[in-house]
């Protein structure tokens, strides 16, 4: 089952039903966070999905489409005083049941994109291109998956690893992405 944890802070009842409907064939767990004096609003995003899986086939395209026009609109209201915006995309190797406080997921890697420019320009910008970068991971990992096991095929080191059936929580690469408005795309964070 693939999950999605939704935080936020000041967001009307209309925007965030509005949210909620669109996710509706989901499993959603929302929580409201405390507000940042910087910003009118707080939306935080975590898709939880397995990794086998591509982001396009948790989320249709049509209903990412939708939700990018809804959150458009949330920063047009908030106008100067902004609006804060995360995502983050959880992959995980074993997804029996993640709120299972006994078993947690293994997982493999997470991607967060935050934007927090206060300019509707820039922030609508950054938020379109949202989508290529998301694609642009899938194919990098894919590419650095597929080199780390040639090399070690070349080198004879594949052996099995024995602790997998054991469920441990392990970040092993978490990749922090904010986008760079002079430069017009996504930068990763030091």
């Amino acid at each position: 089952m693939f999950q999605i944890i939704i935080n936020h802070s000041g967001l009307s009842l209309g925007e965030i039903e509005a949210i909620n409907n669109l996710f509706s064939d989901y499993s959603v767990y929302e929580n409201t966070t405390d507000n940042d004096f910087d910003y009118a609003s707080i939306l935080e995003f975590e898709f939880i999905k397995h990794k086998k899986n591509s982001f396009f086939d948790f989320i249709s395209i049509e209903k990412w489409t939708l939700l990018i026009e809804i959150i458009k609109n949330i920063k047009k209201r908030r106008g100067s005083k902004g609006l804060k915006f995360k995502i983050k995309i959880t992959n995980v190797d074993k997804f029996d049941d993640y709120t299972n406080d006994e078993e947690e997921p293994i997982i493999f890697n997470k991607t967060v994109f935050l934007l927090n420019h206060k300019k509707d320009l820039d922030f609508i910008k950054g938020l379109e291109r949202i989508e290529i970068m998301i694609e642009n991971i899938v194919e990098m990992y894919t590419y650095e998956n597929r080199k780390v096991k040639e090399e070690q095929l070349a080198n004879n080191k594949i052996t099995k690893d024995k602790t997998r059936n054991k469920i441990v929580n392990k970040n092993e690469d978490i990749m922090i992405l904010i986008f760079d408005e002079i430069n017009r795309k996504w930068t990763r964070s030091i």
